[in-house]
């Protein structure tokens, strides 16, 4: 099993409501895969929002055996694809201490 992030990029942004009801497709479509014998686990999403405070883009995180997996989820959840990107290791190194600046309290 692999971790894959998926980007999923929308035109015109779409409202919470249409995230609620995508996020139910995606939870369908991952129980009839299970079903089906391919394994695969939602891990968590990250939101993207626009000036408009509509959300442009969702990134969301899945274990799967392989990207095709993720593509017929998709399908079946009628959800759009803009990228898919294998999850490397986390870096370890130091954050830039130049142009940083602490939050105010």
């Amino acid at each position: 099993m692999t971790n894959y992030d998926v980007l999923r990029e929308f035109d015109t942004g779409i409202t919470n409501e249409q995230l609620e009801q995508a996020v139910d497709r995606s939870g369908d479509a991952i129980e009839e895969l299970r079903t089906g014998g391919a394994p695969m686990s939602y891990l968590g999403s990250q939101t993207f929002l626009n000036e408009d405070g509509s959300i442009g883009a969702t990134m969301c995180r899945y274990d799967a055996d392989s990207e095709a997996t993720l593509r017929e989820h998709s399908e079946r959840a009628g959800l759009v694809v803009s990228n898919i990107f294998v999850v490397g290791p986390p870096h370890v190194g130091v954050a830039p201490k130049v142009g940083v600046t602490s939050k105010p309290a």
